[in-house]
């Protein structure tokens, strides 16, 4: 009997904010293969990636940031059964932030101005396509990569309007109660070996000219 077919859509900022920033050397990551690691249960036939392109100045500290994004956008463009969605925006917004050392506010309170970075579009996007693969009958499974409360309602929806069968995998190891109210059919944490065991060559061969993994994630 041949596997049930799943699509994966992927929240890259949660992604990298719940399992990759404090890991750089499993930044350089093949979605397909850890999807079709991870979901072994499944024959995935797409995934999604929706993610916003990052400006320098939203790390002057770091100012080879969006160089080393660009370079894993083109890499991930080379593999087969997987999408690239990169035109959602970050905003950057200036504000105050109270000080706090170990774990609590101490006197005198004091507020340090800040630059805050804001993900704008992905998940709006990302539940958009998850709405219309269930209304088409894209797949057997919709297999969600988020912890965002905001996809609780679309996952919902797709659920109970489309009877379509999602689940959701974790970037880190929390659940969201949204989730789970909203009915899904299955959940799993995404743990760190699955990443560390499926990375894309350190060279990558595009129709352009080779693509290395940068040295900062090595």
């Amino acid at each position: 009997m041949s596997k049930p077919s799943a699509v994966v859509y992927v929240d890259g900022f949660n992604l990298y904010k719940g399992q990759l920033e404090s890991r750089p050397a499993h930044k350089w990551l093949n979605l397909v293969s850890l999807f079709d690691d991870v979901l072994d249960g499944f024959r995935v036939v797409h995934v999604h990636y929706f993610t916003a392109r990052i400006k320098g100045r939203m790390n002057p500290e770091d100012p080879l940031a969006p160089d080393r994004q660009d370079a894993y956008i083109r890499a991930l463009r080379t593999l087969d059964r997987l999408t690239v969605h990169d035109d959602s925006l970050f905003t950057v917004h200036h504000g105050f932030a109270r000080e706090w050392i170990d774990g609590k506010e101490r006197p005198p309170l004091t507020r340090h101005h800040v630059y805050k970075v804001q993900e704008k579009g992905s998940d709006v996007k990302l539940a958009t396509q998850l709405l219309m693969d269930a209304l088409d009958g894209a797949a057997d499974s919709y297999v969600v990569v988020s912890s965002d409360s905001d996809l609780a309602r679309p996952i919902e929806v797709a659920r109970t309007r489309f009877n379509a069968r999602v689940g959701v995998l974790y970037p880190r190891d929390e659940r969201t109660k949204l989730f789970e109210k909203a009915g899904i059919d299955f959940s799993l944490y995404l743990r760190p070996s699955y990443a560390a065991r499926n990375q894309l060559p350190d060279v990558v061969h595009t129709a352009k000219r080779p693509v290395r993994r940068p040295p900062a994630w090595t």
